[in-house]
């Protein structure tokens, strides 16, 4: 029997929300992302649009004053730096973890949204605005490109959000297409799933796809063959989910739009024992079950944050 079918997942509940400084001025929420220390990063369309919490949470600064037009996406890289999608900028920049802006890449870009890194360092740019997937290089040079505007197979309506997993497969948000469509590291066309909404953004969270739907303001959970697991949220609770990140105690950080706010969930299991909190996610890991007789193996994808 698999180690994970000692547990099943029951619900992300939720924790509270990351606090801003008293007077501190945030705007639309739009990105999150974790480092390996799970200090915390949000990106939002406020004046200072970068910001730093410790691994407890505590405000610790902020810049970026005067650096975009629309920041959108931010990742971490594998070496720990930073990563920014402007889109109305159309480039990307990154940065050291105490803020110095190390590179900018402006060319051949339009209206990039997301990115994510693969397990050579490789570099994939949702490309919103030309509605292809670009592959990059760890100092930024293109490989590959795929993708046009479009409804058919490989096509986008817009490459808003962007997954990737253990195997390389990239996972691509199809806004406006109402679907998730999969390829491999090159390219080739995988699958395609459809009818649990408008997928806004994407993260691989051990064995399955988180894909947040900023129209119905809801979470949907599905399985790595495209089989919805579950949904959850409404109006009240989630407004407007976009980007999102994942700690190594498997904490869900969530960035909300509409509601100038990064939202956290923990994540409750489900096992013969009852329920548990989600064991503490490191890349590779064992985890001994309840009763002692089974391990479970849990990975974090940091390229995927």
């Amino acid at each position: 029997m698999s180690p994970f079918a000692l547990f099943i997942t029951a619900a992300f509940v939720s924790a509270g929300f990351l606090q801003f400084p008293a007077g501190f001025e945030v705007g639309a929420m739009s990105a999150v992302a974790i480092d390996a220390k799970d200090r915390i990063y949000v990106l939002h369309r406020g004046p200072r649009p970068l910001a730093q919490f410790d691994q407890n949470g505590r405000f610790v600064h902020a810049w970026g004053e005067g650096l975009f037009k629309v920041p959108h996406g931010l990742r971490m890289d594998r070496q720990g730096n930073l990563w920014v999608t402007d889109n109305g900028a159309n480039n990307l920049r990154k940065f050291s973890p105490d803020g110095k802006l190390l590179l900018t890449l402006d060319s051949g870009f339009k209206s990039p949204d997301d990115l994510v890194f693969s397990s050579d360092g490789s570099m994939f740019v949702a490309d919103a605005g030309s509605g292809r997937i670009l592959k990059l290089s760890p100092d930024g040079k293109l490989i590959t490109a795929w993708g046009a505007k479009g409804k058919a197979r490989g096509e986008f309506a817009a490459a808003h959000g962007l997954a990737i997993d253990s195997r390389d497969r990239v996972y691509v948000a199809d806004r406006g297409n109402n679907r998730v469509q999969v390829f491999s590291s090159n390219g080739q066309w995988i699958a395609e799933w459809s009818g649990f909404g408008n997928p806004y953004g994407l993260l691989v969270v051990q064995d399955q796809l988180l894909v947040t739907d900023g129209d119905a303001h809801r979470i949907t959970q599905l399985s790595l063959d495209g089989k919805v697991a579950a949904q959850w949220g409404d109006p009240a609770t989630l407004q407007l989910p976009h980007l999102m990140a994942i700690d190594s105690r498997g904490r869900l950080y969530v960035t909300e739009v509409n509601g100038k706010r990064v939202q956290i969930f923990e994540q409750i299991f489900k096992s013969a024992k009852g329920a548990v909190r989600a064991p503490k996610l490191v890349r590779k890991t064992r985890v001994t079950a309840a009763d002692g007789s089974s391990v479970l193996r849990v990975f974090n994808n940091i390229g995927d944050n």
